[in-house]
C-alpha cells in the first residue's frame, strides 16, 4: 500500500533528489529493485540517483513523482538538465560571437580563464550562481 505525502510534501523545501528519492522510497518500504521494477526504471539508475551520481531526466523524474503522488520538482531540477549540454553550448556560444572578450567575461563572472577554459573542454560545470551571470551576459 502506497503512503500518499501529497499533503506532507507540499510545504517542504526541495531536498537534494538523492535525499528526497530515499525518503519516499523507505517510507512506502520498498527496497531499489521493487521501486525500480514499479516505474520501469533500472535499479542502478535508482542506486545512482540516490548516491547522487545520476540525476534522473525529465520523464523520469515525472514517473517517479507520479508514482508516489508529489510535484515532480522534487526529483528534477532544469539547472542540472541545462548542464547536460552545456560544454556544447558553451563553446559553440565562444565559437559564433568571436566578438565576446572573453577577458570581460570570465571578469563578469568572476572566474579565471583557466576556469573558463574547464567549462568549455574539461567537464567542469559551473555552480548555479555563475551559470545564472553567464546566461545572462552571453543572452545580451
Amino acid at each position: 500500500m502506497r503512503i500518499d505525502l501529497k499533503d506532507e510534501f507540499k510545504y517542504l523545501p526541495t531536498n537534494t533528489i538523492s535525499e528526497n528519492l530515499i525518503r519516499l522510497r523507505k517510507l512506502n518500504n520498498l527496497t531499489q529493485k521493487e521501486l525500480s521494477l514499479i516505474i520501469d526504471i533500472s535499479k542502478s539508475s535508482i542506486s545512482k540517483y540516490e548516491r547522487g551520481e545520476l540525476f534522473p531526466t525529465k520523464e523520469k523524474s515525472i514517473k517517479l513523482a507520479s508514482y508516489f503522488n508529489i510535484n515532480s520538482k522534487y526529483f528534477y531540477d532544469p539547472y542540472l538538465e541545462s548542464m547536460d549540454n552545456f560544454h556544447q553550448y558553451l563553446s559553440t556560444v565562444l565559437n559564433k560571437n568571436i566578438h565576446i572578450n572573453k577577458d570581460k567575461l570570465c571578469k563578469s563572472l568572476g572566474i579565471s580563464k583557466r576556469t573558463l577554459y574547464r567549462y568549455c573542454y574539461e567537464n567542469n560545470v559551473p555552480t548555479r550562481s555563475v551559470f545564472g551571470k553567464m546566461t545572462s551576459y552571453l543572452n545580451t
